[in-house]
């Protein structure tokens, strides 16, 4: 049994005002138990890269041969293939998961040696491949947010790792002495122990990595504007969150001005309880009415980004999520002539055709004027064409959820509107 934690290189402080926990989260990420298995093995199994081509420590015994002893090198393991047939997570509450991996499978390269330590000093070595396959992994895993350390970033760490090696096929090349072909075997006996080892080992903290990869998407900002002055806050809040069937991570979503981050919109009383599975559904991004609420604020008091010519904008627009659609308020200045304006909103995902942006799945609504205040010296019926045109281009270009992986495309998710829990849920379909 061992612990094993990877602290990210460096961990780049946030320009935040202050530390956020569990009741500050407006954005949340939901797996149930097969969801998070699939996520994890097409995470796995998109992050070879991460794994081949990896060095594994090298091993050295020795055999003891009564009259002699010779010792035996294995240098420069190298991994050159990796893959994994099946993960199983199993989620109880508890602030750990053991999962399993099933049908692990690579391939290593490496230089060999054997050498004699006493007279005549005979050695012998060459190249050699090894093949595990039909491998089980089983750990138990955690991710925490150490905010002494690493504020605010979540750091993934393995607390027992187990492994159960199914096949070991060992060619060694090379080797052509009297002292090799006489301990080959014993060489092989030797060498099969010590992978037992270091490959455990091994897995363990590739797994680290490769998690910490991902976690560390989310883990800074990212700037909404091209001018570098709106920044979206995606912090982790909290450790990974494990129920019967479940679990979630907890983000922060807010949105902030960068020489004004002081300037914080979010309160408590602004963020609704969520009820995490409310729905059913292998996997969900799950976003507060406060977090667009949020958005629209700062865009409003820093880029005056919804008033018109013709119009201005008063008050930072107010989304309200309903049953079946988002209702909008705007706040007019019309000709001296203050009116209120309603506008229901679809909600639309799609993935951002920006080649900065790749695989950003958006979020945004297609807005139509739903009621306006009756004022008997304005003519409504143009003043409505021209709000709903104008906010409809300034939403759709500047306004909008952005979510950050290469594993998610628009076609795989369908979007609720939970007017219980004030919140869009993104729900993921092809995971069941």
């Amino acid at each position: 049994m061992f612990a094993l934690c990877s602290v990210l290189s460096e961990c780049i402080k946030s320009p935040f005002p202050r530390t956020l926990y569990p009741e500050d989260s407006a954005y949340c990420q939901f797996f149930s138990q097969n969801g998070l298995n699939r996520w994890f093995k097409e995470l796995m199994n998109n992050s070879t890269f991460n794994i081949t081509n990896q060095k594994m420590p090298d091993i050295k015994t020795s055999i003891n041969l009564g009259v002699t002893q010779v010792d035996v090198f294995f240098t420069d393991i190298v991994v050159k293939d990796f893959s994994v047939q099946d993960i199983k997570f199993f989620f109880r509450k508890s602030k750990t998961a053991p999962f399993n991996l099933i049908g692990v499978r690579f391939v290593l390269q490496l230089n060999w040696k054997i050498q004699q330590t006493s007279y005549p000093y005979l050695t012998d070595g060459g190249t050699g491949q090894i093949i595990v396959s039909d491998t089980e992994c089983s750990t138990i895993f955690g991710a925490e947010c150490d905010f002494e350390i690493c504020p605010n970033h979540l750091l993934a760490n393995i607390i027992h790792a187990e492994l159960l090696i199914g096949s070991i096929r060992v060619v060694l090349e090379g080797g052509t002495s009297w002292l090799y072909q006489s301990m080959i075997n014993l060489v092989l006996g030797v060498l099969q122990t010590e992978l037992q080892k270091v490959i455990s080992h091994f897995i363990s903290t590739s797994l680290i990595d490769v998690l910490n990869t991902v976690f560390q998407q989310y883990t800074s900002f990212k700037h909404l504007e091209s001018d570098y002055s709106i920044i979206k806050d995606e912090r982790f809040v909290a450790p990974l969150m494990i129920e019967d069937g479940y679990a979630y991570f907890l983000f922060s979503g807010y949105t902030y001005h960068m020489d004004n981050t002081l300037d914080e919109y979010m309160t408590k009383d602004k963020l609704d309880p969520i009820t995490y599975n409310r729905f059913n559904t292998p996997m969900q991004f799950i976003f507060s009415q406060a977090a667009f609420n949020n958005m629209y604020y700062i865009y409003h008091k820093y880029k005056n980004l919804y008033s018109h010519e013709l119009f201005k904008v008063v008050d930072p627009p107010q989304l309200e999520i309903m049953n079946h659609a988002a209702l909008l308020t705007l706040k007019l200045l019309v000709n001296s002539t203050n009116v209120e304006m309603k506008l229901k909103g679809s909600p639309r995902h799609y993935n951002d055709q920006n080649p900065a942006h790749s695989h950003k799945l958006m979020i945004a609504f297609d807005y139509v004027v739903y009621e306006t205040q009756e004022v008997p010296s304005l003519n409504i019926a143009e003043l409505e064409q021209l709000v709903e045109q104008h906010i409809n281009l300034k939403m759709q270009n500047s306004v909008m959820v952005m979510i950050n992986s290469e594993l998610y495309y628009a076609s795989d998710f369908m979007v609720l509107l939970d007017s219980v829990d004030k919140v869009v849920r993104l729900v993921h379909t092809k995971y069941e």
